[in-house]
């Protein structure tokens, strides 16, 4: 796994995580090269607001090349994200990366479902869970899956199915495509890691 770690940190605000970030970034490229294909990918990581709550960090990665990782460094949350939620957004973000690699995250309901169910069910593989944020009951699941309808062939708003900035709770587009990618695995006796690049539509058609 070829990836490079870049810092923006003129303000000096990542110091006190300079050695852990780099610790920590070694041992994760490791176990994630052990379960995806070779990527070669630049890492930027700055300190800023934007995060999760919980964890005091969070990621984005636009393409197959870049993925940016933004730390809190005022976060009390944020030394406890440190060796396994690093691992794992690090390893949720690179799954992107693969899968913008291949048919991209997608533009439709669906097809996002499926990219970030994907990516929720590689950090289970990389570290023997899923997020807090895609955890759910698969019954209520189901019922919103049945709901849905047409609106998965449709173009979504991401901050209101994903991040809970309307009517729906908050990360319900996590959990439902991870449940709904974590059924079709389990069926087929697949992996997240072995599925980066299958087409939305085997996982939405069963």
């Amino acid at each position: 796994m070829t990836c490079v770690l870049h810092l923006l940190n003129a303000s000096g605000r990542l110091d006190p995580w300079r050695a852990i970030l780099q610790e920590t970034f070694t041992d994760a490229l490791t176990r994630i090269a052990a379960h995806l294909p070779e990527q070669r990918v630049d890492v930027v990581v700055q300190a800023g607001a934007w995060v999760i709550p919980e964890l005091g960090l969070n990621g984005y990665s636009p393409d197959a090349e870049r993925i940016f990782l933004t730390l809190d460094p005022d976060s009390p949350h944020l030394q406890q994200a440190f060796p396994d939620r690093f691992t794992a957004l690090l390893g949720h973000e690179l799954h992107h990366c693969l899968r913008h690699a291949g048919p991209g995250y997608g533009s439709t309901l669906g097809e996002a479902l499926v990219s970030e169910g994907l990516a929720c069910q590689f950090e289970r593989e990389l570290t023997g869970r899923l997020p807090f944020y895609a955890q759910a009951a698969p019954q209520e699941m189901a019922a919103h899956w049945e709901a849905l309808g047409a609106e998965l062939d449709q173009p979504y708003d991401h901050a209101r199915w994903f991040f809970g900035s309307g009517d729906l709770p908050r990360h319900l587009g996590y959990a439902l495509g991870s449940w709904r990618v974590g059924r079709y695995l389990q069926r087929h006796g697949l992996t997240a890691a072995a599925c980066g690049q299958y087409p939305a539509t085997a996982f939405l058609a069963e």
